[in-house]
């Protein structure tokens, strides 16, 4: 249990912890965020498993054990399951929750992870071998999250994936994602860092091009998703036209990947279409939609 420098009665709670089991670790820290928490727990892990669960959601009392049942079955690196979406007001929805198992070799695991129909962009929700990460056992390997941004999970996610064996995915809502809590990143407006976790997928789009040309497609699809997202945030906002400028030059650059993809949606095809040949129009129609069902999250 890693202590990121809380000023409540956490570190306390976590100490008690401790003391009632002593399987339980706690580690008290400064203050440095999400990816410093979690890589102070890898850090200082030993066992042959990793997996996380953040402070504020919870999980079903079998998901561990679905997992790692999951990844001795299939001799897998990693296994996931699916979540179940929770909001403030008691409204939930299950997300994924078929009952199937999908099983993944090699770079199929990477573009599956890149495509997310079945595997979802957290960290949590998924147990990874500890030897392809590295802990206190394993001090040959070392894959990290990247400390200070937001999105921390895909650069993680996408570097572990690269080398993974196989990966198997269980149908199976186990994990509960609280939506819409105060201060949430998630239900944050436009920042920076926010911008700077879209324009990431740049990175990704050009390693595919230049190493994994048969995720190349996939990759585009999930940049285009990302950069339209945050140009319907930010196309009539005057203090932005440097990035909107980025987009449309992607949204030109890659039409005609995009436009004849078989894996992109439709509505994706439009707008990147749109941006990219009548920009006008496009804002117009944003606003007409806006209007209708009001202003959009990124």
């Amino acid at each position: 249990m890693v202590d990121d420098g809380s000023p409540d009665n956490c570190p306390r709670l976590c100490d008690d912890f401790a003391k009632m089991d002593s399987r339980i670790k706690v580690v008290h820290k400064e203050n440095g965020g999400l990816s410093d928490a979690r890589n102070a727990g890898m850090d200082v892990s030993t066992g042959d498993y990793i997996g996380f669960v953040d402070s504020d959601d919870y999980i079903d009392s079998d998901m561990f054990e679905v997992l790692v049942n999951a990844i001795e079955e299939y001799d897998a690196d990693i296994s996931c399951c699916r979540y179940t979406r929770i909001w403030d007001d008691g409204k939930s929805e299950q997300i994924g929750n078929d009952g199937k198992t999908y099983v993944y070799e090699g770079l199929d695991g990477l573009k599956e992870y890149l495509y997310a129909k079945t595997v979802d962009p957290f960290a949590c929700a998924k147990l990874y071998k500890s030897n392809k990460i590295g802990n206190q056992k394993y001090l040959d390997k070392r894959v990290r999250f990247i400390k200070g941004i937001i999105g921390e999970d895909n650069p993680f996610n996408i570097e572990f994936l690269k080398t993974t064996n196989r990966m198997v995915v269980v149908g199976k809502s186990k994990y509960n994602y609280l939506q819409e809590r105060q201060g949430a990143i998630t239900s944050a407006s436009v920042s920076q860092k926010k911008i700077d976790s879209v324009f990431y997928w740049d990175s990704v789009s050009k390693e595919c091009r230049e190493n994994y040309p048969e995720l190349l497609e996939y990759a585009l699809r999930r940049q285009a998703l990302f950069y339209v997202g945050l140009y319907n945030r930010i196309y009539k906002d005057k203090n932005y036209v440097k990035e909107k400028d980025i987009i449309k030059l992607f949204a030109k650059d890659n039409l005609s990947v995009i436009s004849h993809s078989d894996i992109c949606e439709k509505s994706v095809k439009l707008s990147v279409y749109l941006i990219a040949k009548a920009p006008k129009i496009y804002a117009l129609i944003m606003r007409l939609y806006k209007k209708i069902i009001g202003e959009a999250k990124l």
